[in-house]
């Protein structure tokens, strides 16, 4: 009898010492002494003016394709990206909170012309033909650096 009551004794002091356990949280400290407040990022922005050339094509015959920002030039060629954009026809200025560094960046528009006009505008393949612009830039903290996409004809 006595064997039993002890068991039952150590459950009771195991889940009350769960119970313990589960209900302690953490709170982050900042180096300081701040308490619970949380560290500022460390960030600048890359600004991205995603300008579509002007050609004798419509504007609806243009449209932005993709912006996309890898750390450097063989993830932008394998496609991991450390940001990419939902680009749309209407909109003309991308942003990104970047921490600073050096980004590769790059930018791609398609052409939907039907016939032979997207081969006379120098897309290659001629309709659904993409053109990219491809660079660098230098990310600085709370700063904002400029970009507008350079796409060669």
């Amino acid at each position: 009898m006595k064997l039993t009551v002890m068991k039952k004794i150590s459950v009771i002091w195991i889940l009350a010492g769960l119970a313990f356990l589960v209900s302690c949280t953490d709170t982050p400290v900042t180096p300081g002494g701040g308490g619970g407040t949380p560290l500022a990022k460390i960030v600048g922005t890359l600004e991205i003016e995603f300008r579509v050339p002007g050609s004798f094509l419509g504007p609806s015959r243009v449209l932005r394709a993709d912006i996309s920002i890898a750390k450097d030039a063989e993830s932008l060629y394998k496609g991991h990206f450390l940001e990419t954009a939902n680009v749309y026809n209407s909109k003309l200025m991308y942003q990104f909170d970047l921490a600073p560094g050096v980004y590769y960046y790059q930018a791609g528009i398609i052409c939907v012309a039907e016939g032979d006009s997207c081969s006379a505008a120098s897309f290659p393949g001629g309709k659904f033909g993409m053109k990219w612009a491809i660079g660098t830039v230098e990310v600085k903290q709370d700063a904002t650096v400029h970009v507008i996409p350079q796409f060669t004809n």
